[in-house]
């Protein structure tokens, strides 16, 4: 059968007690829910298993979740998320300007039709709402070490390889992923990393903090402007 992103998604991951257990993933949860705050309505958007989710509504916010995985969408559910499965490649199950804050952790590496992404997020934020984004950074300097080597830097060459393949199709830098916001009417607010990463359970934090295009992830907060039109 033929995969597509949303097939290979709904199959791949399926929920999982201690899927956030590497270090960049504390780091970056941690900040993810400093740039929410509290007294919002969160869209989580490729929610998984509600771990993240659960967090953000445990500080006082609202927090809506869509995901293609039917398992991790009911472990959602019991964690008190207001959880539907969808594909998120597709219109989202919401009206126009419903939502202050839309998160897209780890997603948009996994999707084809981003342009159709953006614009469904754009449509379902508020207007002045905000959106944060977090993506694996193609700059890494672990990447950027292993391309001077001439190894492969995590990138993908289909859905099974190599073994411990998880579906990147695209790769972002701050300056592309910065433009492409831009470019949709969204004006960035904030730049940060999580760590420059040494292993599973090593890393340098306040390294990154000084140097964050050479840490693992991109995390953006940017604010959308509805008054301008799109180009087209």
């Amino acid at each position: 059968m033929i995969q597509d992103t949303y097939v290979f998604s709904k199959n791949h991951f399926q929920p999982d007690d201690d899927y956030y257990r590497d270090i960049s993933d504390k780091v970056r949860i941690n900040k993810i829910l400093q740039l929410i705050g509290k007294d919002k309505i969160v869209l989580d958007c490729g929610c998984f298993n509600g771990e993240i989710s659960k967090k953000i509504k445990n500080n006082d916010n609202i927090v809506y979740g869509m995901d293609a995985s039917e398992e991790a969408i009911k472990t959602a559910v019991s964690r008190g998320i207001i959880a539907v499965t969808a594909n998120i490649e597709s219109r989202f199950p919401y009206e126009d300007n419903k939502f202050d804050i839309v998160l897209a952790g780890e997603v948009f590496e996994h999707i084809l039709d981003t342009d159709a992404l953006l614009k469904e997020i754009s449509r379902v934020l508020k207007n002045n709402g905000n959106l944060i984004v977090t993506t694996p950074n193609t700059a890494s300097l672990g990447r950027r070490l292993m391309l001077l080597f001439g190894k492969n830097a995590y990138f993908e060459a289909s859905f099974s390889y190599p073994y411990n393949a998880v579906g990147h199709i695209r790769f972002f830098t701050k300056k592309l992923l910065s433009d492409f916001l831009k470019k949709n009417n969204y004006v960035i607010n904030s730049f940060s990393s999580d760590v420059i990463k040494i292993s599973n359970h090593r890393a340098l934090i306040k390294l990154c903090n000084i140097f964050p295009t050479l840490g693992r992830s991109l995390i953006i907060k940017a604010t959308i402007n509805k008054n301008i039109p799109l180009d087209e």
